[in-house]
């Protein structure tokens, strides 16, 4: 026989208008038992075991009905219904705690704190010493004006030996010192919290951030660089140095370890363009040109010629005749092929060059004005003043090279034909002053050889001569391109130092395009250097376009077999310059290649930190599915630090939000704010979170 809900419930409403608890109690608690959902119903049956004095059966009503309440995320009904518990069991440690939760969540922080309270006293008087520790902190967490419970719970901590919960606890009371602006006791904090985790970036940061309010940058700096004796490839500390030099406009200290951290890693060549913008506002515009040159082949390689073109431009600006600035106009005209704009930039720094009395670059620019533009004859002739007065060589340029990289079109003589021999030998890209006077006329302001008419009786047979006394091209145009930017590469590596690169890329070069002239130029240009070129074959040619691997190779970065602990360092810095360049695909393949080389549990922050940027770049790219499953991986990692934890679940709570899983990113949203209220925006989001859903 089904049970008849309707008819239970107007039997018990019945009883009680009687005054028949007992048997309204029946009626109620066979209802529930036949829908265990009917929440209500349970909450009566509460109401009339304790008006019946049954105390433990009311309890147990009221603590289901609470936790369903709480669990569906009303805080207020279960607050109500857990406080009619308090009433009838007053020392309950559970109610408390759940209270205390409850209260905090809701932000009725004084109510939160006298359950913390509660609970403090209580874990304390059992001698659970570090239980009450943990609910002092949360009563900390609480307000965040009460420094001096921060710094009493470091100490406490100390006491029970939890050393990384005292660093916390103080680095927690610097920050707080220095909101309210009391920095002096913000350094004593962050002091002890170092003597415990010397190498803590929050409070390292927070630290330097307090010297400098005092304005006493150089013993941040001082601190900073004691730190990198012993950690000299800490990438973290050298960031913070950096800021700090930044902040007090000491470039020169700035210049030394932005350095520094691209010696290190290559793909921080953004932080060079941070001290090209400090040299142009102390206007030291020789350092800036100088930085600039450092970082432009990295912007070549990143795709980003356009931005050191603007830098180049602003240079210029301020003073037009700037020649190192010059210099590296003609190197961006060069690098994107624009024939018009390289000759403009070229006749502008064989100007400036001639003015500043610097025969050495003034000779550079024309010596390929020369083979650019033969027939003008004022750069011919300025060249010849150059070398006979400073004594300069003839082999100023391969004509070869910059024939394939612009193809100049050349006019041809129209009424002449020139013998076999020379017309071979590509006379149209030889400069005009290495012509006998007798061969050559003037016409139109052109320079053109004069052949008398009866040397060729037949045009078609001495265009048959002139074609097949050309030799044979190499390489295709694609090669030759491709070999004119790699020399240029290769010698701005020289020029800047850069030797064993220099070497890696000769060898490479050779092993692709075999012996060739220019090559064996960059060969004695680095042995004057005196650095030996060790033979390196590549494991396939180069690819004729500027691609992924090129890329890797500009940046110094190679894959080696079989994987490694070095290997792992490689793809993730590899990984790190893609993302940062924008190749965000690229840089996820990268980063799994990467992760599947290390373990959760290797001992170090490896996993967690490219598991935490694959999440990133899937959230870049509009997958936010794929972004959670990575967040939950980066969890994996074992001993996270609290800060790790609190990143990585506001992180994934933010991807579920994303991904439109409210409800378990509102319990991410939950797990930060109880334990750091404070946690970035979190206390907006979850609010946000709770309204709209």
């Amino acid at each position: 026989m089904s049970f008849d809900k309707t008819k239970a419930m107007r039997s018990a409403e019945k009883y009680v208008a009687q005054g028949k608890i007992r048997s309204a109690i029946t009626e109620y608690k066979a209802v529930v038992d036949n829908d265990p959902r009917d929440i209500s119903t349970l909450n009566m049956l509460g109401d009339l075991h304790a008006k019946s004095s049954n105390r433990r059966e009311a309890v147990d009503c009221y603590m289901k009905v609470a936790e369903h309440y709480s669990t569906q995320g009303f805080s207020q009904k279960a607050i109500a219904v857990y406080n009619k518990i308090s009433r009838l069991q007053p020392d309950s440690i559970e109610v408390s705690a759940k209270l205390a939760e409850l209260y905090k969540v809701k932000g009725s922080l004084s109510e939160a704190r006298s359950h913390y309270e509660t609970l403090a006293d209580h874990y304390e008087k059992s001698g659970r010493r570090i239980e009450a520790l943990s609910m002092w902190k949360q009563i900390a967490l609480l307000d965040p004006n009460n420094t001096e419970v921060c710094m009493s719970l470091g100490d406490s901590y100390i006491r029970e030996g939890q050393r990384d919960e005292a660093a916390e606890a103080y680095s927690e009371a610097g920050a707080r010192y220095s909101r309210l602006a009391k920095n002096e006791e913000a350094i004593r904090a962050f002091h002890k919290s170092l003597d415990i985790k010397p190498d803590d970036l929050r409070t390292l940061d927070g630290l330097v951030k307090a010297y400098s309010a005092l304005g006493r940058v150089n013993k941040a700096v001082g601190h900073l660089e004691e730190i990198l004796e012993n950690e000299p490839y800490n990438r973290d500390v050298l960031y913070l140095l950096i800021d700090c030099h930044i902040d007090s406009q000491n470039v020169e200290g700035a210049e030394k370890a932005v350095l520094r951290l691209v010696e290190i890693e290559p793909a921080n060549y953004p932080k060079l363009l941070d001290l090209v913008r400090m040299y142009l506002n102390t206007n030291d515009l020789d350092s800036a040109t100088r930085i600039l040159s450092m970082s432009s082949e990295y912007l070549f390689a990143g795709g980003q010629g356009e931005e050191c073109r603007l830098w180049i431009n602003e240079i210029l600006e301020r003073q037009p005749d700037h020649v190192a600035a010059l210099r590296l106009l003609v190197r961006h005209a060069s690098w994107v092929k624009e024939e018009e704009s390289y000759r403009i930039a070229l006749d502008r720094l064989a100007t400036a060059a001639n003015t500043a009395g610097q025969p050495e670059e003034e000779r550079f620019a024309l010596a390929q004005l020369v083979v650019i533009r033969p027939f003008e004859k004022k750069y011919s002739e300025r060249l010849a003043e150059l070398k006979e007065q400073y004594g300069y060589s003839d082999d100023d340029v391969d004509t070869e090279l910059l024939k394939a990289e612009f193809e100049p079109e050349f006019v041809e003589p129209e009424h002449t034909m020139v013998d076999a021999e020379i017309v071979g030998s590509d006379f149209d890209m030889v400069p005009a002053d290495s012509i006998e006077p007798d061969t050559m006329v003037e016409r139109n302001g052109h320079f053109e050889t004069a052949v008398a008419e009866t040397e060729v009786s037949n045009k078609n047979e001495a265009n048959n001569t002139v074609q097949a006394a050309q030799p044979e091209p190499q390489a295709s145009l694609s090669s030759e391109e491709k070999l004119v930017k790699e020399v240029e590469s290769i010698a701005f590596y020289i020029e800047n130092e850069y030797f064993d690169l220099a070497s890696r890329a000769i060898t490479e070069l050779e092993a692709e395009f075999g012996q060739r002239p220019e090559i064996d130029v960059l060969k004695r240009k680095l042995d004057g250097q005196n650095v030996e070129i060790v033979p390196e074959m590549p494991s396939a040619p180069a690819s004729v376009s500027f691609g992924i691997e090129e890329m890797r190779q500009e940046f110094g970065l190679t894959e080696s077999e079989p994987p490694s602990d070095e290997d792992y360092e490689t793809k993730y810095h590899t990984a790190v310059a893609y993302q940062e360049m924008g190749l965000t695909d690229e840089a996820i393949r990268i980063y799994q290649e990467a992760i599947n080389i290390i373990r959760p549990n290797d001992g170090t922050r490896r996993f967690f930190q490219c598991a935490n940027l694959i999440g990133h770049c899937f959230v870049e790219t509009g997958q936010p599915t794929f972004a959670v499953t990575w967040f939950k991986r980066a969890l994996e990692t074992v001993d996270l630090t609290s800060n790790e934890r609190l990143g990585l679940w506001y992180e994934l709570a933010s991807a579920l939000e994303m991904d439109g899983d409210h409800d378990e990113a509102r319990q991410y949203f939950e797990k930060v704010y109880a334990e750091d209220v404070d946690f970035r925006d979190v206390a907006s989001k979850l609010r946000a979170e709770v309204v709209a859903h």
